[in-house]
């Protein structure tokens, strides 16, 4: 009887010492991973800082892009306006008789100063 209170005694030993060596040996691999972290940790955030700068500049140049091509495209379709109004115009003055040639004339005129302050 003392035997076997002797011998589950010793294997209780046995598997504490192994369950503490365990312990021992996850506690030196997570000490490790904390140091290379907090090595790392410093380099991550400026990099981290370094990305942000990189893509509020990207932002701002894409949104100063895109209001360029807006207003390049308000630019056209004025300009676009204006060409048929001066050729509707025109046809008008043309279409008519040789009384509105003069105003015919004047037209043209005024197409090639507003052709020159569009371009």
């Amino acid at each position: 009887m003392y035997l076997f209170i002797a011998i589950i005694f010793i294997a209780e030993l046995i598997i504490a010492v192994t369950v503490i060596n365990f312990i021992v040996k996850i506690n030196n691999r997570v000490n490790k991973l904390n140091s290379c972290v907090e090595v790392f940790n410093p380099l991550a955030e400026v990099c981290l800082q370094y990305v942000r700068c990189i893509l509020t500049g990207f932002r701002t140049n894409f949104d100063k892009l895109i209001d360029y091509v807006a207003c390049k495209k308000k630019q056209i379709f004025n300009k676009f306006l204006i060409v048929i109004a001066i050729y509707i115009l025109l046809s008008i003055f043309r279409s008519k008789s040789k009384k509105y040639s003069h105003a015919y004339r004047i037209a043209g005129v005024i197409q090639d100063i507003a052709g020159n302050f569009l371009v």
